[in-house]
């Protein structure tokens, strides 16, 4: 399980945003600093956006396009993954137009007897 001690934001800038891609794995945002609207784009299609600014986080969910537009000099944006399924691209920007898929993640519920006997 990851820590991150003292993580170093990406710097994004109006003319560098973060341009819309997707994960294979969910990705928390933590802005730490400036301000930017940011966009998702639903399974569904529907596009949504939103104002982040320093101090907000934003979860986003494996296979829902997402990116941002700065609105300051400069955004500061801590981005880190959630678990990394097995058979996933690494870590990284990735889009659609040239993948041909979405990504849904799905949970494998393993039966265990680690608790039986009330221990």
């Amino acid at each position: 399980m990851p820590v991150y001690k003292k993580p170093q934001p990406g710097r994004f800038t109006p003319v560098h945003p973060v341009e819309k891609h997707f994960h294979d794995h969910d990705e928390t945002w933590i802005i730490m600093g400036g301000k930017c609207k940011a966009f998702m784009v639903a399974r569904d299609g529907g596009k949504e956006e939103f104002i982040l600014e320093e101090g907000d986080i934003w979860m986003v969910e494996a296979g829902v396009e997402h990116g941002c537009e700065i609105l300051t000099e400069e955004c500061l944006i801590f981005p880190f993954p959630g678990t990394i399924p097995e058979g996933s691209h690494q870590p990284g920007h990735y889009y659609m137009e040239k993948e041909g898929y979405m990504p849904t993640l799905q949970v494998a519920k393993a039966p265990l007897d680690r608790y039986k006997g009330g221990n």
